[in-house]
This record gives structure tokens, sequence and C-alpha cells, in this order.
């Protein structure tokens, strides 16, 4: 059996023979995986994340943005979106609106700027064209190839610990005043209940090596809180199954109802920026900092990674042509390639889930949120680097991997640890008296214009 070496972790993975039309389609045996483990991933992450069907809609909803139309835009555009990422690129990444984004166009540029919300769609959109077009341009390609190993594994630490913080704020163990940390919550509030037997299960079933760890502790978190809120145990709270939303004309009323020419309005000009910068880094840190400790990077290069960013650019276009915000490569993504999912066969699988949430969404509510922290908490924990990557590195690549997720924590956002981390990163090349990329540098100045601009709302 040949192995592969993963040239920025040293780690090895078997590449064993395809199998079938299917695995050899997918790639299923070559990168280390079987298909029912992609098929629990797919399941896996599509319980994680689809907590967004219904904070999706509550969030736009404050800025005016009908919720029957947002929540239709919302499936839509993640169903078929993922469906693409797993058929087209192959890769196990579900694709949604992200929550990054869509209380910025919510809460600044809707509510504190102004617009309309068919002006916000409109800004989406060209947001989404200029994706696109630089991704057309392999521009994102060599942006991603510009990053050292140091910042890759520092932004692999960054969304780990954005996993990890995730859980921690829904459950209530941190308070969050805005996105800055301010304290500590209850230990032992329902959520936090659920999240440490999310996690002893995870693990417990990791210790045995039972196939769908992950899967089995959402579901079996959710037996035990509804079991605990039968009984009355005090703050479990009984949920039923919600009416499955009504078909109505106000559900198709976002299709092609944005305003393209919003792009004639000089204010827009900057709102259009941040929204392509936001969505343009998270991508990339994204599929990088899910991905580095896989078999998917094993040759150091992400097989498909043009197509999933096209997957990206073209799904925000379309999204704001349905009625609905910037989607992006879901960091919950995690949970499913946490649980073993390798390939765009888990992808499919979510999108499928998703397509079937209109006759699903009944039985969504009976997810408590509390379910999948266990989950997220062991996901993210597992992307953080390992102390033989920090060894050899130098003082200011250390300061990179510790300043990162530092930030991550106390600002509760990716792009501002984005912001920190390019920047060393440029300065380290230049410290060591070694050729500074242009893209990278390119990409810290960007990164710094986008911090400033949002500032300045």
């Amino acid at each position: 059996m040949e192995a592969q070496v993963s040239p920025v972790t040293g780690e090895a993975f078997p590449k064993p023979i395809p199998r079938g039309a299917l695995d050899s389609y997918f790639s299923i045996s070559e990168r280390g995986s079987t298909t029912a483990t992609e098929v629990l991933a797919g399941v896996s992450t599509f319980l994680a994340l689809s907590y967004i069907f219904v904070v999706n809609p509550a969030i736009l909803s404050q800025a005016g943005i009908p919720t029957s139309m947002s929540l239709f835009a919302t499936i839509t555009i993640s169903a078929l979106a993922t469906i693409l990422m797993g058929v087209w690129a192959k890769l196990p990444f579900a694709v949604s609106t992200g929550l990054e984004i869509n209380g910025y166009v919510a809460f600044v540029v809707i509510g504190a700027m102004g617009f309309t919300w068919q002006q916000a769609l409109g800004m989406v959109f060209w947001s989404g064209v200029l994706m696109v077009i630089v991704t057309l341009a392999s521009i994102r390609e060599k942006v991603i190839d510009s990053i050292p190993d140091a910042l890759k594994i520092g932004l692999s630490f960054s969304v780990g610990m954005f996993l990890v913080l995730i859980a921690m704020k829904l459950s209530g163990l941190f308070v969050y005043e805005g996105l800055m940390l301010s304290g500590f919550g209850s230990l032992v509030s329902p959520a936090a209940i659920c999240l440490y037997v999310g996690l002893a299960a995870i693990l417990l079933l990791e210790r045995f090596r039972v196939l769908g760890s992950v899967l089995i502790s959402i579901i079996g978190v959710t037996v035990l809180y509804h079991v605990l809120a039968s009984r009355g145990i005090a703050g479990f709270t009984p949920a039923a199954a919600s009416s499955t939303p009504a078909i109505s004309k106000e559900m198709f009323s976002g299709i092609g109802a944005l305003s393209p020419a919003v792009l004639l309005d000089p204010r827009a000009l900057s709102v259009i920026l941040v929204l392509f910068i936001i969505d343009f880094y998270g991508s990339v840190a994204k599929l990088i900092g899910l991905t580095l400790r896989t078999t998917l990077m094993a040759s150091g290069k992400l097989p498909g990674r043009e197509k999933a960013l096209l997957v990206d650019g073209g799904g925000t276009a379309a999204a704001s042509l349905l009625g609905t915000t910037s989607v992006v490569a879901f960091v919950e993504s995690a949970v499913g390639i946490g649980a073993g999912g390798r390939t765009g066969l888990s992808a499919l699988v979510c999108g499928v889930l998703m397509a079937l949430c209109f006759l699903a969404m009944p039985f969504i509510y009976l997810i408590p949120v509390g379910a999948t922290l266990g989950a997220l908490v062991y996901v993210g924990f597992r992307l953080c680097p390992a102390y033989d990557q920090w060894k050899p590195m130098a003082p200011i690549d250390k300061l990179t991997l510790i300043s990162m997720p530092l930030i991550t924590i106390a600002t509760f956002s990716l792009d501002k640890a984005m912001v920190v981390g390019f920047v060393l990163a440029a300065l380290s090349a230049v410290f060591k008296k070694q050729r500074v990329n242009p893209y990278l540098a390119g990409s810290a100045a960007l990164l710094v214009v986008s911090m400033i601009l949002q500032a300045s709302f």
C-alpha cells in the first residue's frame, strides 16, 4: 500500500486502491475513507449546521427582510451549492450563508448605513461577481500558494479555536458583549451539561474506534435532553416539532429583487470591498484550516480548490439573486471532517439533506443547540497544532501561532486574526531577509484596509 506524506505536518497517510464506480469518482479509498464513513460524515455535518436555517432568517428579519423569503433562499442556495461542492469540486465542505456576513449586512449595511435590503443584496451580488473574477484569474490560488507553512498552521489553529468559541458561547460558558469577551457564565447550564456529555461520549467512542462517534454523540445528547426535559429537570425546556413552513408567494419574493444599480452609489463601493475581503480570506482560512491535517492535504495542495472557490464566489452571486446574503464554506464542515469525511460524497449527502429541509424542518427544531457543542469542541481541538510543529519555528512565527488564536478568542472573529497573521507573516519574511511574496504583502494590506473601513462605518 502506497503512502502519502504531508509536506506541512509530516504525517503519513495510506493510499488504498479505489474500488467501484462511486469509490473511483469521489476517490474515497484513495483519501483513506469508506462510503459508510462519508455518509455518516455528511449527516453529522448537516446536524451540526442545521441551525443556520433558523438563525439566518431570524437575523435578516431584523433588517426588514421577510423571514419566509430568506428561509426559502437560504435552504435553496445551501443545498445547491453544497451538492455542487460535492459533485463538482469533490470536497467535503458544506456551503451556506455565513454568520460573519449576514450580521454585518443586517445591522451595519441596512441598519446603520440606511441602505434598503434590495440594495444590500445588490452589493452582495457584486462582491460575488468580484470573487468569481479573481478566482478565474487564479489570484485566489496564488494567494493560497503565497501563504507560508507557519501561517497555514496558524489559520488551522484559529479555525479550531473559533469552533471551540462557538461552542463556549452557545453553551453560556463564555460571555461576550458584542464581539468582545467580557467574562464567564454558568458551568452547569443545560447547554453546558450537553457539551460535557457530548464531548465525553465522543472521546469514549473514539477510544473504542466506534464508527460515527460524532453522529452518535449528537443523537444521544438530543435523546438525553428530551428525556430530562420530559421529567421537568430545571432549565431543560420541552420542544415540540414545528409545523412545516407554509408555501406562499412571499417565499419567492426575493428572486431577482436585488438592486444591481447600487454599484453607482459611491458609498456602496467600500461595502462591496468589505464583503469581498471577508468572504475571500474567510474561505481561504477555512479551506486551509479544515484540511491541513487530513489526507486532502497529503500532497501539500488541496485538490479541487479552484472549483471550491468558484462554488463559493458563484454561490454568493446566486444567493443574492434568490434573496439572501453571501454563502461561505461552513466552518461546521469540521464536524463531518472530524467524523472521517474526506470526499465530495459527504457534501453530497449533506446537500441532499438540506434540499429535504422543508420536509425535515419540523424535526430540526427537536435538535437542541447543546447537542452539537461537544462535537464542535472535539473537532476544534483536533485542528490545534502539535508541539513538535512549533518547536523548530522562528520566534516571529511562534508569535503568529500564539497571537492568532488569542485574537480569535478575544474578538470572536476570524477576520481580525487573519489581519495579524498575514501582517506578521510578511514581517517574518522581512526579518529573515527573504523576498516578500507580493500576494502575501497585498493580502496583508487589503486586510488592514478592510479593518479600517469596518471601523469607520
